[in-house]
């Protein structure tokens, strides 16, 4: 095993060395959640042409949602975005920088949804307010400056759990079913949290912690939902053949790598298009890390480049407001 890169293994050990927010034993989600924000506002937030506060309709009331709208002649391509945090952490506002690198390497638009969160909702809140979020989307493309007939799906590690499933649940011909699903480190298989790969580099990532983290996530959003549906566990759909074309982006040192390799090769082998982005050297979460080391600004250009040929047919040009380390 080669390991990282120099200079991303560097600023990799900057970070971890850097004090972070502490989470208290015993501490509230409110607590991990401010704890998450705060890891994720250390990203700087790179320009991506006009950025928009929305309110859409969910699927039990008003959703907060953003609009990054890079400047485009005519109806821009979209997508709409599920961010990541363990279905319990995370926002609109914490996944800007997120979202930010996104819009500036891709050049399309990106509609960024605050679903609902367990331990308040749990499953299948999160899923239905995602589904409401895409039909929402379509029926008010126009004003929004959005092509409707070119609109997909994306999110990052449980964010990708909930655009594969709503691509699942959209997947019948109709205006709002999507044209592009974008998976970025998703989690695809809920039946259990696999373990970290090996680590060739040693780094202080606290992985058994990281574990039963994770099983209590599970277990806040599933409460006893049976994990093996389809809409739980995207990789366990019996037949997805009828499903949009994907774009699946990877970490090589991510424990979710292996189920979303899986995906792609069943995706491959039911006729579905994939474009399968290899995160090779690189860690769940790379997506906040374009400005700080040349590795995951490369991946992040690889994966920009290849949502805008999907979405417009056309290679995308180097963007020289995206922000290089």
């Amino acid at each position: 095993m080669r390991g990282r890169d120099p200079q991303y293994l560097a600023f990799l050990r900057r970070r971890l060395a850097e004090p972070a927010e502490p989470a208290e034993p015993g501490g509230t989600v409110q607590d991990a959640r401010r704890a998450h924000a705060a890891d994720l506002a250390r990203s700087p937030r790179v320009p991506a042409g006009t950025v928009r506060d929305l309110v859409m309709d969910g699927a039990a009331g008003p959703l907060p949602a953003r609009l990054y709208r890079p400047a485009t002649d005519g109806p821009a391509p979209a997508l709409v975005y599920f961010h990541g945090g363990g279905w319990v952490l995370g926002d609109v506002d914490s996944y800007d920088p997120v979202v930010r690198a996104l819009t500036a390497a891709s050049g399309v638009a990106w509609v960024s949804v605050g679903y609902r969160r367990p331990p308040e909702d749990p499953f299948p809140a999160a899923l239905d307010d995602a589904v409401a979020a895409v039909r929402w989307t379509v029926r008010g493309a126009a004003p929004l400056g959005l092509d409707a007939t070119r609109i997909g799906v994306a999110g990052d590690s449980a964010g990708g759990q909930l655009a594969a499933a709503a691509a699942g649940l959209l997947r019948r011909p109709g205006p709002a079913r999507p044209t592009l699903q974008v998976l970025l480190y998703p989690a695809l298989d809920l039946r259990d949290v696999p373990p970290p790969p090996p680590d060739p580099d040693g780094l202080p990532i606290p992985h058994s912690g990281m574990r039963s983290g994770m099983r209590r996530a599970l277990a806040a959003y599933l409460r006893g939902t049976d994990r093996t549906r389809p809409d739980v566990s995207p990789l366990l759909d019996p037949d997805p053949s009828g499903l949009p074309p994907a774009i699946i982006a990877t970490a090589e040192y991510d424990r979710l790598r292996p189920q979303a390799e899986r995906h792609a090769a069943r995706l491959r082998a039911a006729g579905v298009p994939v474009t399968l982005i290899t995160g090779t050297g690189l860690d769940h979460g790379f997506l906040g890390w374009g400005t700080f080391a040349r590795r995951p600004a490369e991946a992040i250009a690889e994966i920009g480049g290849a949502v805008h040929r999907a979405l417009t047919g056309v290679p995308a040009a180097p963007n020289p407001a995206q922000s290089r380390p």
